[in-house]
């Protein structure tokens, strides 16, 4: 009885059922180098081609017929099959380790034999190989370093840039001239006729007697004459009356600023 190995899961399945053979390729979990398998003859690839062509073409008892024999040729070929991964792993086993840590298959390259470890990171990774990588990463660094202190930006012709701004568009504004301070005007003193709503509400009238000007509906400060309020409409025709006319511009009523 032959010896049956656990082959581990690191194989591509290279077989072609149309052409009647069985291979693999086995590969390398850390630094992914690969090796391909001898191809192994099937013995049920003709059979297969009979089958099929019985199932198309046949009917009745000769085509069920030839459905079991391709069920009985399907469980043929994966048994074949399982058997050839079995001879292509004892032909090249001899190429892979198995890591007792990492529980990975490694290649021979892959692999130390005095540790008895494969050379990936958290096992025991090649100390020379990894120095030297560091070592060249801090060359690296340096050289960045010494460029940047070194490193003088170029003087760029901007003159010769095409730009979309139009010369009038780069013209400085005209300044305009300052206009000359105005004082400001004090605002009109606030009569009791605005507040009321007459803003035409004269703030002196004409005494009738001496002609001094006075307040309306006091006295007059020379002759004691009591001064008459003027008007707001026409006491005939109602017009509204402004700057305190003598005489109504509708009727021509003589009104009592006029007496």
């Amino acid at each position: 009885m032959s010896q049956l190995y656990v082959v581990p899961n690191i194989y591509d399945d290279m077989s072609n059922q149309s052409q009647g053979y069985f291979a693999f390729r086995f590969r390398c979990q850390e630094c992914g180098w690969s090796i391909d398998t001898r191809p192994i003859r099937s013995t049920v690839s003709t059979v297969s081609n009979v089958m099929d062509v019985g199932v198309g073409l046949l009917g009745g008892f000769w085509g069920r017929a030839a459905e079991a024999g391709e069920q009985i040729y399907g469980s043929k070929w994966h048994q074949e099959q399982a058997d050839a991964l079995q001879k292509s792993w004892a032909q090249i086993q001899h190429e892979f380790h198995l890591c007792p840590k990492c529980h990975r298959t490694v290649c021979m390259r892959c692999f130390n034999v005095r540790l008895n470890l494969c050379t990936g990171s958290d096992c025991a990774p090649d100390l020379k190989a990894d120095g030297a990588q560091f070592q060249h990463q801090m060359n690296i660094e340096a050289q960045h370093q010494q460029i940047q202190q070194d490193y003088q930006a170029p003087q760029f012709n901007v003159g010769a840039i095409p730009s979309a701004a139009t010369p009038d568009m780069l013209m400085p504004a005209p300044q305009q001239g300052r206009l000359p301070q105005q004082t400001p005007t004090p605002p009109p003193a606030i009569t009791t006729g605005a507040i009321a709503g007459f803003p035409s509400y004269p703030q002196m009238v004409m005494c009738p007697t001496c002609r001094r000007m006075g307040p309306p509906g006091k006295f007059c400060q020379d002759c004691g004459t009591k001064l008459s309020l003027p008007d707001l409409f026409c006491p005939k025709c109602s017009t509204p009356l402004e700057n305190n006319p003598r005489f109504c511009p509708e009727c021509g009523t003589k009104l009592q600023q006029a007496t």
